[in-house]
């Protein structure tokens, strides 16, 4: 991401735990996407804003030892957590590397990326970068969240202030709450093929309430949340927020939906 990104998770190792937690519930999201969009045997594919490699190692799967991964991210942390989570697979590669001024062979078959795209001032510019690093005919595919949609079938004191905390954070900077709705749009605005779409979202009540992935990105940001005083510790109660939500859903014998991705892919023309 470009020096003037907006990604609000401060803290390497909040956020190492977040992004794997966050990979339990996306990963078979992500999955189905790529297959759906094409990817396969061979292919060699980058990985904008890694992390710490859950997308990589989807991607690694699908084009097996035939293929390569290129994962990319600014924050070395996050990469060191990649290079050792993937370390056994020797197919698989990460560099450190900013958004939109990447510098590649503009050679690749695929270039993807999940929740990435909605923390950089100008998703447009990125979807142009990244289209400038595809060969002839390679595919192009993003997977963003809507955040503004409504969490929970029932409302909620404490579902509403959850809520409230984090897209107040991301409008403070400028995060792009509803990215993946907006894929449509900015495929177009970047001159690119109109892109196929997809969409789906982790849901449960009960025992299956995705709640703790909601309790995850509000620990995570925490600090942000003090620093812009739209919320403190105390208020939020980290330590049972996850029971809280529960308990408070389950009492309405409600439900909980994780944020419904978006998934949109195009292939750049042949010729």
């Amino acid at each position: 991401m470009s020096a003037e990104h907006h990604y609000m998770f401060e803290d390497a190792v909040e956020e190492e735990v977040r992004l794997r937690e966050q990979s339990t519930v996306l990963d078979p999201l992500t999955e189905e996407l790529l297959v759906r969009a094409g990817l396969g045997p061979g292919m060699k594919v980058l990985d904008l804003g890694t992390g710490t490699g859950a997308v990589a190692a989807i991607a690694a799967k699908l084009v097996g030892e035939t293929g390569y991964v290129l994962g990319i991210d600014r924050d070395v942390e996050s990469l060191t957590a990649a290079r050792a989570a993937l370390a056994g697979v020797p197919h698989v590669e990460f560099a450190e590397a900013v958004l939109p001024d990447l510098e590649l062979d503009g050679a690749f078959d695929a270039v993807v990326g999940r929740t990435v795209i909605m923390h950089v001032p100008d998703p447009v510019a990125v979807l142009r970068s990244a289209a400038l690093q595809l060969r002839p005919g390679g595919l192009l595919c993003m997977h963003e969240p809507d955040m503004a949609y409504m969490w929970t079938n029932e409302e909620t004191p404490l579902w509403n202030r959850a809520r409230t905390w984090i897209l107040q954070a991301f409008d403070e900077l400028g995060v792009h709450a509803k990215m993946g709705p907006e894929l449509f749009t900015a495929y177009r605005a970047a001159g690119l093929p109109d892109p196929t779409m997809m969409m789906g979202a982790p849901v449960g009540g009960g025992g299956d309430s995705p709640a703790f992935g909601w309790s995850n990105t509000i620990t995570a940001v925490v600090p942000l949340l003090e620093r812009l005083g739209i919320a403190s510790a105390e208020e939020i109660g980290i330590d049972t927020l996850t029971d809280r939500l529960n308990d408070e859903i389950d009492a309405l014998d409600g439900m909980v939906m994780g944020p419904p991705m978006y998934g949109a892919w195009c292939r750049l023309p042949a010729h």
